[in-house]
């Protein structure tokens, strides 16, 4: 028994030895982190372990003159401000042995599994104004790096899909009281870095998301998604949504289109465009420059059908190509617009020439209206009509079948005219057509076979106002019969006579003037130049004389549509056509 005894006694003898030794280490251990700093413990996030308050404070002492603080900001910019930079030191007040005290050294194994961060007040000194004035020499304030912020807005021209929101830009505009508090607070506990945040810079007052943009965008849309090209030859104009806009009334985020901009618009282009009545300038067969006044022939836009049908179309958002709405068209679109198949027709030469691609391929004399009975052919450009075979050309008192027949301004057209002999000359002016361009059959049928509706005709030159007449004995060399013609004086001259002969005729014979046209007709005014009809005013209705003649042709007329002055009978009802007395007297 008293071994037992024994035995327990010294167990617990030493027991208490083991514990005595583990708690002197364990006083040992927390009366040395009375003075040092405990395990996981940074002060001003430097780590502190085993470290005196004397240790900390030679730590930061010495690290001192080594600190930079670097900063980032918007643009990639980066800048360092170091301690010389800002004059920095210490305030030495005792702060690390405060910080010490706030440990518990008797916790110390709690200590083994946790960081612990003390924090102390400011511990450096450092002038305000030096740092600020530092903080103003930065790359952050330097005038080409700043960048005013820039609110959301509905884009200037519209995309494929319309206008669209332009997002704001955050730019990097600094706000410097900000960005001083910011650059202090860490330099006041040595931090290394601090980025200048989304706080630190001016921002926009609008985004993207804006309700009354978003509501402005979408009215906008309503008109603006359309693209809308016009070709005109080597020309384009584009009527996409940047130009759709400038046609808008826009009040607050309410869209309406303004359609008296839309028929300006149009209106525009045709000015541009159209060619209608206009006054042109040709290289004539002989390679000079001849000015061709007058005519139906040309682009004609038809504005307040091409209004209407733009607005539809803008409302619709359709987007391609489009080819306005015309009254009457030409071959081509610039200063030739009749491009290079058509007929030249020169009254003054009393002959004509047939173009195709550039080249003349056919060309004739012919008999043009008699001038002295005020049935001059009408100058100007013309398209043909259309193309006739074996018509019957009506008029007052006559009826004229041809089997060619291609008219060009109303019942004034090209035919044949079997009943005469000769063409070219001066009988058109005694003995020309009510109008028409009359040829020779086989050289009408050449034409005919040649020239295709719409081509442009240039009519130009030949005498316009009725000229005096003389009368000439005529001897017929086959029976020796004296016979009496007229023939006209042209500037004093009879054509075909030397002066020496005229002057002779004139001591024998008494001449006769006649100017006046022959009884029963009526005077017709030679043509006018075609003027362009006016803003949406409809060009005049040709006027036609009683024996067919036109003066002015101006409405275009359609395929297949008749036209009103005279009629062309065929085996059924034909189209109508000019009347031509046969034979010419």
């Amino acid at each position: 028994m008293s071994r037992k005894k024994a035995k327990s006694s010294i167990a617990g003898f030493v027991i208490l030895i083991i514990f005595s030794i583990l708690l002197l280490v364990y006083l040992g251990i927390s009366v040395y982190f009375m003075s040092h700093f405990l395990f996981n413990v940074y002060v001003n996030d430097i780590s502190a372990y085993k470290m005196t308050a004397k240790e900390i404070e030679t730590e930061v002492t010495s690290g001192l003159r080594k600190y930079t603080l670097t900063i980032q900001g918007r643009g990639d910019i980066t800048e360092v401000i170091s301690a010389d930079d800002i004059n920095l030191s210490l305030r030495m007040d005792g702060q690390f042995d405060r910080a010490l005290k706030e440990q518990n050294p008797l916790l110390w194994p709690a200590y083994l599994f946790n960081e612990t961060h003390l924090t102390t007040d400011n511990i450096v000194v450092y002038s305000k104004e030096t740092v600020e004035k530092k903080i103003d020499e930065l790359q952050f304030f330097a005038a080409e790096n700043i960048i005013e912020p820039t609110d959301a807005y509905v884009s200037e021209e519209s995309g494929e899909d319309g206008f669209y929101i332009i997002p704001e830009n955050y730019g990097q505009s600094p706000i410097r009281e900000i960005v001083i508090d910011k650059i202090c607070s860490a330099i006041d506990v040595l931090e290394p870095g601090v980025t200048l945040d989304d706080e630190c810079y001016n921002a926009p007052q609008i985004f993207s998301d804006n309700a009354e943009l978003t509501a402005l965008c979408n009215n906008l849309n309503t008109y603006c998604k359309a693209s809308i090209t016009y070709e005109f030859g080597a020309d384009t104009v584009v009527v996409d949504g940047t130009k759709i806009k400038e046609w808008c009334n826009i009040n607050g985020t309410e869209v309406s289109l303004d359609e008296a901009k839309v028929k300006e618009f149009v209106n525009s282009i045709a000015r541009q465009y159209d060619t209608f009545g206009k006054t042109r300038t040709i290289i004539s067969h002989s390679g000079e420059q001849v000015t061709v006044e007058g005519g139906d022939y040309g682009w004609w836009m038809d504005r307040t059908t091409e209004t209407s049908e733009l607005i539809a179309a803008i409302k619709n958002g359709d987007k391609g190509t489009r080819t306005p709405v015309y009254f009457g068209t030409a071959a081509a679109y610039g200063e030739q617009d009749y491009g290079n198949s058509y007929v030249e027709i020169d009254l003054t030469a009393q002959h004509l020439w047939v173009y195709k691609d550039g080249q003349v391929v056919e060309e004739s004399d012919f008999v043009s209206g008699c001038v002295n009975k005020q049935r001059i052919t009408p100058r100007g450009t013309y398209g043909i009509t259309y193309k006739e075979r074996d018509a019957t050309l009506v008029g007052e008192n006559y009826s004229s079948p041809v089997k060619y027949w291609m008219p060009f301004n109303g019942n004034v057209g090209m035919h044949d005219a079997s009943w005469r002999s000769q063409f070219g000359g001066y009988d058109y002016i005694l003995n020309g057509s009510h109008g028409c361009i009359n040829l020779p059959t086989e050289k009408a049928e050449k034409i005919f076979d040649i020239v295709e509706k719409g081509e442009a005709v240039l009519v130009y030159g030949g005498i316009t106002s009725p000229v005096p007449v003389v009368e000439r004995e005529v001897v017929d060399p086959a029976t020796g019969e004296v016979k009496i013609v007229k023939k006209p004086v042209i500037n004093g001259k009879v054509p075909g006579e030397s002066e020496e002969a005229a002057a002779q005729q004139n001591t024998t014979e008494q001449s006769t003037t006649e100017q006046a046209p022959v009884e029963g007709t009526p005077e017709a005014a030679s043509p006018a130049a075609e003027q362009t009809p006016a803003e949406g005013q409809a060009a005049p209705e040709g006027q036609t004389t009683t024996e067919g003649q036109t003066t002015t042709e101006v409405q275009p007329a359609t395929e297949n549509q008749a036209t009103p002055e005279a009629s062309a009978n065929t085996e059924g009802e034909a189209a109508s056509g000019e009347g031509e007395a046969a034979p010419a007297e």
